[in-house]
């Protein structure tokens, strides 16, 4: 019974996925506008940006040139959050009404966070280029989300490569925290033995590497090797390879850190 359960809940899991890239892939702003207002509204609070909903287009900031369209509504992320909590806590939870209250808190969360994470990348991919760029006013500055620009930022680094290291970043770290949040919750409201103690190093972060790894790189890859389409993607996989390394360093020095602590606490426990 344990077993169809959980069978149930990841084939679900699956099966929703799926079914939300399908709908993305085709779908433009309108389609979208279900998480593209609330990502909009989160960006405005933060960085006090002022947009203006165009149909067919999105959220456009005349001001800073700058457009929250359907390439940058978060589906994606969405859609590996989902999955990452899914696949990584189902399995430890003891009845099958559990797991499927955890299905559906899944999609929750992952729809909430996508948004939060969502609007603090979009923020950052409009203020840090112009940050960088020396001269010129901010309407001569084009910012675009997801977008060619042919303009050039310091050191050669094109705007494009930046907007992607910028969104790399931003969403490869936000998966460690969440991870780590979500074992919390798994633990305190839906009574799961998560094995709270277990070092941060350990799962906390192998499950955001292989899941972030699995959706931005290898489902990619495997789409390019059915169509034989490889134009820019060696590129792009090695910036985004590279900008993963660096936050998983950090998140790994963090852990250790973190263990450290928690080892000294034990110790003078014990000595007391």
């Amino acid at each position: 019974m344990k077993k169809s359960g959980l069978v149930f809940s990841y084939a679900s899991a699956v099966f929703a996925a799926v079914l939300l890239r399908r709908f993305y892939n085709t779908a433009d702003s309108d389609a979208l506008i279900w998480i593209l207002a609330p990502v909009a509204w989160w960006v405005k609070l933060l960085g006090g940006i002022t947009f203006e909903y165009i149909a067919k287009v999105g959220y456009v900031s005349e001001r800073y040139r700058f457009v929250i369209a359907a390439s940058c509504a978060g589906v994606r992320f969405l859609v590996l959050t989902f999955l990452m909590m899914v696949f990584s806590f189902t399995h430890r939870l003891g009845t099958g009404r559990k797991k499927a209250l955890w299905l559906l808190f899944s999609a929750g969360f992952a729809y909430v966070t996508t948004v939060i994470v969502n609007g603090i990348r979009i923020t950052g991919a409009i203020y840090i280029p112009l940050m960088l760029f020396e001269n010129g006013s901010v309407q001569s500055r084009l910012v675009s989300d997801g977008g060619a620009s042919s303009l050039f930022l310091p050191n050669g680094l094109t705007a494009q490569r930046l907007h992607t290291m910028i969104g790399t970043a931003v969403y490869f770290s936000a998966l460690f925290v969440l991870y780590a949040l979500a074992e919390k919750i798994c633990i305190r409201m839906f009574g799961a033995q998560c094995r709270e103690n277990e070092a941060f190093y350990g799962k906390k972060i192998t499950a955001p590497i292989f899941w972030y790894a699995a959706i931005v790189l290898f489902l990619p890859f495997l789409s390019r090797l059915y169509h034989n389409e490889w134009n820019g993607f060696l590129q792009y996989a090695v910036l985004v390879a590279g900008v993963c390394i660096a936050v998983g360093v950090v998140f790994t020095l963090i852990g250790f850190v973190i263990s450290i602590i928690r080892r000294g606490k034990t110790r003078k426990h014990i000595g007391a």
